[in-house]
């Protein structure tokens, strides 16, 4: 890891109030998705979407908090926030490219939700969350969490 990092400027309840908005999300989706995807409704398909959004919406509040506040870092946007996470060792390349990948389908979400495929979706949310859990306890043992 880095040194010089300033953990002080660090909102520690900004930070645990964006985890429990992902970890919350995520039970969500994964809770939609033990249905088989012909059996769920209209409304189950466009909640698993909004919960995806707001997972991802928190992720790049918390990568763009860690990247000002603990690195010193000013990203541009936030795939540069998780590029700095990456070139700050926090979190690894694969992963890094696995958020970039989130951050797509996010953009695909909100600007082009016309074509996104639901089934695809669906089948991506049933295998896991691996870096975005990777990520979030990376950040719980910089911050020290209790």
């Amino acid at each position: 890891m880095d040194r010089g990092l300033n953990l002080e400027r660090v909102n520690k309840a900004y930070v645990e109030k964006l985890i429990f908005d992902i970890r919350k999300s995520i039970e969500s989706i994964t809770g939609y998705a033990v249905k088989q995807y012909k059996a769920m409704s209209e409304s189950e398909r466009y909640a698993v979407r909004y919960h995806l959004i707001v997972m991802i919406e928190a992720l790049m509040a918390l990568s763009l908090h860690i990247a000002r506040r603990v690195f010193n870092e000013e990203p541009e946007t936030p795939s540069h926030a998780f590029r700095v996470l990456r070139d700050r060792c926090l979190v690894s390349t694969e992963e890094c490219d696995e958020l970039l990948k989130l951050l797509g389908l996010r953009n695909l979400l909100v600007h082009r939700y016309w074509v996104v495929d639901d089934e695809r979706i669906y089948r991506d949310v049933k295998k896991d969350f691996k870096s975005v859990f990777s990520l979030i306890e990376k950040i719980e043992g910089l911050l020290g969490d209790d």
